[in-house]
């Protein structure tokens, strides 16, 4: 009688029609739905179908807000991870109890990683990327899962120069490492750009591919040398299925300043820029204070002028038009420079400002908000939505 029971009560709770069930648990947070899989065989069959993820990770991103995530990699052998979620905050008041927004903070500490010098490549659809001299991690902090891969082939040797980039964080002049997903197959790939020993006095890139995959054997391939002269010590944008880096000012061509490397054809192009780019003011060492980064499922360039200016391309016809500018003076005149982290519903952004200081800017009113968060180091910070990419790799344990 015990088992037959035990039988009925499994049939009720698979007695879901298919679409209710899917767009129910598309809505759950990832953490949820790693403990629904356990329910029964058909809902975890339908939580590792590759149509749900992407189902899911859609809905993540129609939140009205972004989480957080602040990286800050100071140890050898630790990274320490800090996640900001928004959150309605009941405040009594003399007129009553009044919801405002507030910070549910909690962090997490990634330690005894093989001893490396340790910076964050860029996130994407969930997971983070860190790589040093010898090694690249990448982590789903919503399922906890991770992959932990050794460089491929090796190139000239200058693991000793080390440069800041203009939001503030340190690359060696080793290599470039991006991190992102092939927008038709839906793999993720890491990308490191390198130069080959003997290459390093002719500008000279090499690039290999590693495909996260479920097939045990995968590993690193080349692909060959690249045709740009890129510049180092800088982060990734990822955007629609493409890495973006800008290029050295010493590049042959001119005309050209910023490339994309589809993760689907393996191929680079040079793309549209900025109007800015063209003037002649834009020397090499303005150059290396323009940075590459994402907002509105668009890129961005960010140029410091006579005020820091924010650009954006429009993702069908590649023209540029200015999205806001910010006053020196509202900065502090203060380095590293102040960018946008996510946008908000009101247009207002939240902003990074001198690697530490989480506020929100108001391009309307050219104005910051008082200082929402100080971490008092300096961290990278990335918006993030849970999702259940895979990575085929471990469990963290913590």
């Amino acid at each position: 009688m015990a088992g037959r029971g035990g039988k009925r009560l499994e049939s009720r709770k698979d007695n879901w029609p298919q679409d209710l069930l899917r767009s129910l648990l598309a809505t759950l947070p990832a953490k949820s739905l790693l403990r629904f899989k356990c329910v029964s065989k058909r809902w975890g069959s339908l939580i590792t179908d590759p149509d749900f993820i992407e189902h899911h990770l859609e809905n993540q991103q129609k939140n009205e807000y972004p989480q957080l995530i602040f990286a800050s990699t100071g140890s050898k052998t630790d990274i320490v991870l800090e996640s900001v979620a928004i959150v309605d905050v009941e405040v009594k008041e003399q007129g009553g109890a009044k919801t405002r927004k507030g910070f549910r903070r909690s962090s997490l500490n990634i330690c005894h990683l093989p001893s490396d010098v340790y910076c964050m490549s860029n996130s994407c659809d969930g997971i983070l990327c860190f790589f040093g001299k010898s090694n690249v991690f990448v982590y789903n902090p919503g399922t906890r899962e991770f992959r932990f891969l050794q460089i491929g082939k090796e190139g000239s040797f200058l693991a000793t120069s080390y440069f800041s980039d203009c939001f503030g964080q340190e690359f060696s002049r080793y290599h470039l490492v991006g991190f992102g997903r092939d927008h038709v197959t839906k793999e993720c790939k890491i990308i490191r750009l390198f130069r080959p020993k003997g290459g390093f006095e002719n500008h000279v890139h090499e690039c290999e591919v590693f495909t996260l995959c479920s097939m045990g054997e995968a590993s690193w391939r080349g692909i060959g040398e690249v045709a740009y002269f890129i510049r180092p010590a800088q982060q990734p944008a990822y955007v629609n299925g493409k890495l973006h880096w800008i290029l050295d000012s010493r590049h042959a061509n001119p005309s050209e300043v910023i490339i994309s490397f589809d993760l689907h054809t393996e191929e680079f192009q040079a793309i549209s820029h900025p109007s800015c780019c063209f003037e002649p003011s834009t020397d090499h060492y303005r150059r290396r204070f323009m940075g590459l980064l994402s907002l509105r499922g668009s890129l961005c360039l960010v140029e410091p002028d006579l005020q820091l200016n924010i650009w954006i391309m429009n993702q069908s016809d590649g023209i540029w038009e200015k999205l806001f500018s910010v006053d020196w003076e509202l900065m502090n005149y203060r380095s590293p420079l102040a960018f946008p982290i996510a946008e908000l519903k009101d247009g207002s952004f939240f902003v990074c400002h001198c690697g530490d200081n989480l506020q929100i800017y108001y391009p309307e009113s050219k104005s910051f908000s008082e200082v929402l968060l100080q971490h008092g180091r300096t961290v990278v910070p990335s918006a993030y939505f849970e999702s259940l990419v895979p990575l085929y790799g471990e469990p963290l344990v913590y």
